[in-house]
């Protein structure tokens, strides 16, 4: 067999042949790249058939001075040129459409598939409703038949401009195809939640309508804020938090809206915090937590208690709205309060006095 990149293999057309050993000076060179073949083609055409100049020892002498007499010189080398360039970028053209449009194995339709499920329940369980969640259109009808409405989706598809309008986008193997690196770098650079890896992944993003950079701007003042404002609850006497749950409150990572909850409920009874929590899987670091478990005393033994804080609860408004869920029974009765993605940044700001 003859390896083109390097002569001759061992035991091969020589051994078949019953050749014993092959000179040096004769071993196979590699082959000669393509603009070289059709540029010699070319010189051999010019020469027999225009310049009609005959194969000899003189030949190429004789077609050099025949061709600057009529002014063909210049004609050959751009022919070259242009055809060696040709022929290199429709090579290159082929390559990179190979590479782009290579289509997904069996295994993974099937994990971008169940993917697309998982991040359809995840949406539906934790996005707020009225929320625009912009989604390619497989994407968008998996989301439809999960029970999200047709009026909270904006497809996109080839051509269909950018996801600004909405409040999270879902980012997929065709949105990610269709906007390139610019769905992180400038539409959406916050993960909410993601699921599976590679080509087959989904992720939930957050649209950023300003543009990347003024919402990370925003993102990193909110934390500071969340900080601060997390510090004073931990000072706060109505206020009881697990170990875990104080040093998150003290980092920044909690909501703000949880933040503004617990100083207003404290203001008029005591509030028992197991733990904070729901951050989406594969969120971003530094996500802020949307859910928090009350629990201890006086939860199992006060009932009118637990009635007054649900009460509470349930009086608000968006955004301050959230979804409450009671389990347990006795001393392991619990409440857990979660506020729907994404979460509004900049609240603690708009609630500090002018």
């Amino acid at each position: 067999m003859v390896n083109w990149a390097g002569g001759v293999r061992a035991g091969g057309l020589g051994a078949a042949w019953g050749v014993v050993a092959v000179p040096s000076s004769f071993q196979a060179q590699p082959a000669p790249s393509w603009p070289r073949v059709i540029g010699t083609t070319l010189r051999l055409w010019l020469q027999r058939s225009v310049l009609r100049v005959s194969d000899g020892p003189d030949a190429r002498r004789l077609a050099r001075r025949r061709a600057l007499v009529a002014g063909l010189g210049v004609l050959i080398i751009a022919a070259l040129a242009t055809t060696a360039a040709t022929v290199t970028g429709r090579a290159s053209t082929a390559r990179s459409q190979q590479t782009a449009t290579a289509p997904l194995g069996a295994a993974a339709l099937a994990a971008a598939a169940e993917n697309r499920e998982l991040a359809a329940m995840w949406i539906t369980a934790q996005v707020s409703r009225g929320v625009i969640v912009a989604c390619d259109p497989l994407m968008c009808a998996v989301l439809q038949h999960a029970g999200l409405p047709a009026a909270d989706l904006e497809s996109l598809g080839s051509g269909s401009g950018d996801p600004l309008g909405s409040g999270v986008v879902v980012s997929t193997a065709v949105l990610r195809s269709e906007f390139g690196p610019r769905l992180v770098t400038v539409y959406a650079p916050v993960v909410l939640a993601s699921f599976g890896t590679g080509q087959s992944a989904v992720a939930v993003r957050v649209t950023a309508p300003d543009g990347a950079a003024a919402y990370l701007s925003a993102a990193r003042a909110d934390l500071l804020a969340r900080q601060q404002d997390g510090n004073q609850l931990l000072h706060n006497a109505n206020v009881h938090l697990w170990p875990a749950a104080q040093a998150e409150l003290a980092a920044g990572h909690v909501d703000a809206r949880i933040l503004i909850t617990l100083a207003a409920l404290a203001h008029s009874v005591p509030v028992y915090i197991q733990q904070f929590g729901d951050a989406g899987p594969g969120a971003t670091a530094g996500t802020p937590l949307r859910s928090m478990t009350l629990g201890a005393a006086p939860l199992p033994h006060d009932a009118g208690y637990l009635a007054e804080v649900l009460a509470f609860l349930r009086a608000q408004r968006a955004p301050f709205l959230a979804t409450t869920t009671v389990s347990g029974t006795g001393a392991a009765t619990v409440l857990q309060v979660v506020f729907p993605a994404p979460g509004p940044l900049g609240l603690l700001s708009a609630q500090t006095p002018k």
